[in-house]
């Protein structure tokens, strides 16, 4: 946090509103689109993992940050550890049954210029992270990122950031992300 500056603690409230009302969003989505949740894995009060399916069969998982390593991954035979320095924790991991596809979200919010647009920059490291753990599992891997208001208003100054993004095969949605441009 830059001393008598914005960020830090704020940045990372406004992060956190998004990330839990996009998550809520997320799940109601699922449900008008006639999923149900299945079963949950909690760690203490906050889900982990939420296991749903619908009645023609289809099951999606979605794991929440560190989920994604213990309860996919590892079950799998992957240890990040052997390929990374690093863990990477995505704020939300879909893993579709059926399409055999991980979907990566991560959700950017802030409420100024900072650092947080910088991060959208990260993204062709993001899907190599997330392509080379998956390819041994033959799992393809989808990256989206669920930007705030922030980055609506600011589209037209941040175009090249997301003709990069592009570039670099991840796609970006402004607020909400739709449920048809999800691979399930």
């Amino acid at each position: 946090m830059k001393k008598g500056g914005r960020g830090g603690s704020a940045t990372q409230k406004a992060g956190e509103a998004f990330e839990n009302k996009t998550l809520e969003n997320l799940l109601a989505s699922f449900q008008k689109n006639g999923f149900v949740v299945d079963s949950i894995l909690k760690g203490g009060q906050n889900p982990r993992a939420l296991f749903l399916k619908n009645e023609a069969g289809k099951l999606v998982d979605i794991f929440l940050q560190a989920a994604v390593h213990t309860h996919f991954f590892k079950p799998r035979g992957i240890n990040s550890d052997d390929y990374f320095s690093a863990k990477l924790r995505p704020d939300t991991a879909i893993f579709s049954h059926s399409a055999n596809t991980l979907t990566i979200i991560e959700k950017k919010q802030q409420t100024g210029a900072g650092s947080v647009a910088e991060k959208l920059q990260t993204c062709d490291y993001k899907m190599q992270y997330y392509t080379t753990l998956c390819k041994p599992i033959g799992v393809r891997v989808d990256l989206i990122w669920q930007l705030g208001q922030y980055f609506v208003d600011n589209k037209i100054a941040l175009r090249s950031v997301f003709e990069y993004m592009k570039s670099k095969g991840s796609r970006h949605f402004f607020l909400e992300v739709p449920f048809e441009a999800l691979h399930i």
